[in-house]
């Protein structure tokens, strides 16, 4: 048998959630309400490869307004609050002249109050064109007052060519380290990208599972409790990460409700959940709202 809960773990429900990484844009409505029912109100968008090649300025800016248009409207009907990330993804590049003249529609599109941050930026063969781009995003990104969101590789020989680049950008000044976050992030890049500065550490997790069409792995809920119990929870941000393979929209959720069940403070949960999250993104966040429903009231009553 499974040892119990502790008792201040019961009898109350999860923290409000934040998922700051979701490509919602390749998946069925549906899944929004699934989120909203979970306790996930606030999500972001950011750009990822389509897996459509785009050949024009033109194609990228048809990305944009989708992701400004149709898909934070499709999350309002289920009642949750979308922000979106632009930016032009490496693997959905053609060629520079297009990259480029998408970048420019990027600038165009950054004064839009729905735009939250620039991402993800990607490199995925390390191409002198692919460093241009991924540098004159991050340059603009620092430009506009905006976060940066970088999507690691999976791979952990790619991740230190990555950490390279940035190692490499930060020390130009191009970007403050503490303005950019890392996506995709696994306990062996934590100490990479914390002696880097970066300001964000966005986890993907979800309780495990054999999934036939897994794009990226997750992190389970005991591996986030050992991580958080070796380095600490700072700059620790939980997301689905869910995208067009298999992926559970209730896997944060989930996750959350485990981590909870396992007795970790409730205060560094609502950080891991929420807290931290929206001061790096900038969110103006109301504590008032959770009143009456979340981790505040979690105490026995008995």
């Amino acid at each position: 048998m499974f040892p119990p809960p502790p008792e201040e773990a019961i009898g109350c429900g999860n923290p409000r959630i934040f998922d700051h990484h979701i490509h919602s844009d390749g998946r069925s409505a549906d899944d929004y309400e699934l989120m909203a029912l979970s306790g996930i109100d606030t999500v972001l968008i950011p750009c990822s490869t389509s897996n459509e090649r785009r050949p024009t300025g033109a194609s990228f800016d048809a990305r944009f307004d989708r992701l400004l248009r149709t898909e934070t409207e499709r999350a309002a009907r289920y009642g949750v609050r979308a922000w979106v990330a632009l930016s032009v993804h490496a693997a959905d590049v053609v060629d520079l002249p297009s990259a480029l003249a998408g970048i420019e529609h990027l600038a165009e599109r950054l004064d839009d109050p729905a735009v939250l941050a620039i991402g993800e930026l990607s490199i995925r063969r390390f191409t002198d064109d692919e460093l241009m781009i991924f540098e004159r995003q991050l340059r603009l990104a620092a430009a506009a007052g905006k976060p940066a969101m970088v999507e690691l590789p999976p791979e952990l020989p790619e991740f230190h060519l990555m950490v390279e680049v940035l190692r490499d950008l930060f020390a130009r000044d191009v970007i403050d380290p503490a303005r950019v976050a890392a996506m995709d992030v696994h306990p062996p890049m934590v100490a990479s990208l914390t002696e880097l500065g970066c300001g964000g550490l966005g986890l993907p997790v979800s309780p495990a599972s054999d999934l036939l069409f897994a794009v990226r792995k997750k992190l389970n809920h005991r591996e986030v409790r050992s991580l958080v119990d070796d380095v600490g929870p700072d700059r620790l941000m939980l997301n689905s990460g869910f995208h067009f393979g298999s992926a559970d929209p209730l896997g944060l959720a989930r996750t959350v409700l485990r981590l909870r069940l396992d007795g970790m403070d409730p205060d560094t949960l609502r950080g891991l959940a929420r807290d931290t999250a929206t001061a790096f993104f900038g969110l103006d966040d109301d504590p008032t709202a959770d009143a009456g429903r979340e981790m505040v009231s979690c105490v026995s009553t008995r």
